[in-house]
């Protein structure tokens, strides 16, 4: 019997899942972050090393009988970070062959039957990678708001921050992000959060992502629109590659 390991490595939490060779999931393992970006190298492979050892122990299979294993790496965006990413890889001890691309490229294997198609994912940002029927592919750069790639939990946050300054300043409409961030922070108020955020000391991130789409599903327009704008900005993506790829 051959065994495989697939792993999903993203910003806030890494996943990895032994299956056999027939697609029999027989083991998982998960832990925190793994983007080099955030964690490092070294962080990259103990979070690896960890997730790889559970699936394992789950199945009763040890790293000699790994038959291949592919990696979806959050952060490994360029062919320049290859090397790097593959001494981690390497060190991990797997038998077999092994392969590693950017983490939303797994999702449009994954999800496109025929091969080809266009992959977007949100989890702490964004990023969209497509490929045509004769392999080839288009992308943005997945680094997220410093080249306009908006639609992850960060970007949301950062979208629904601004919102609560507007409250404050009666620049935009009341919002019950404001209501949510205070009891989130225990800021002692609206001006007591603005403040803390901009002397740091409450740090605005994509873990507060959920109160924003909350406040949508209570009804609040300030928050609906915000995650409308999200889902726009994921689409706009999604054209990017598709005229591409012609």
């Amino acid at each position: 019997m051959r065994y495989f390991l697939g792993f999903d490595v993203g910003a806030t939490k890494t996943h990895a899942l032994l299956a056999d060779e027939h697609g029999q999931a027989l083991g998982f393992g998960q832990g925190g972050p793994g983007n080099h970006q955030s964690v490092g190298y070294p962080g990259l492979h103990d979070v690896l090393a960890g997730v790889a050892a559970q699936a394992m122990a789950a199945a009763g299979v040890k790293a000699d009988q790994i038959a291949g294993a592919g990696f979806g790496i959050g952060g490994y965006d360029w062919p320049s970070q290859r090397q790097e990413h593959l001494e981690v890889i390497e060190s991990l001890g797997l038998g077999g062959a092994r392969e590693l691309a950017n983490d939303s490229v797994i999702g449009l294997i994954a999800g496109a039957s025929q091969g080809w198609g266009v992959g977007i994912v949100a989890g702490t940002s964004n990023n969209c990678r497509g490929r045509d029927r004769h392999g080839r592919e288009g992308r943005i750069t997945g680094e997220g708001m410093e080249f306009g790639e908006f639609g992850g939990a960060g970007e949301l946050v950062v979208k629904a921050v601004h919102a609560v300054s507007y409250q404050w300043t009666r620049r935009g409409p009341e919002t019950l992000l404001s209501k949510s961030f205070i009891e989130r922070t225990g800021a002692g108020g609206l001006s007591d959060l603005i403040e803390g955020i901009d002397l740091h000391r409450y740090h605005p991130d994509a873990s507060w992502a959920p109160d924003v789409v909350r406040a949508a599903h209570e009804g609040d327009a300030v928050a609906q629109e915000i995650v409308a704008w999200s889902g726009r900005e994921m689409a706009e993506s999604a054209c990017a590659v598709i005229r591409q790829l012609q």
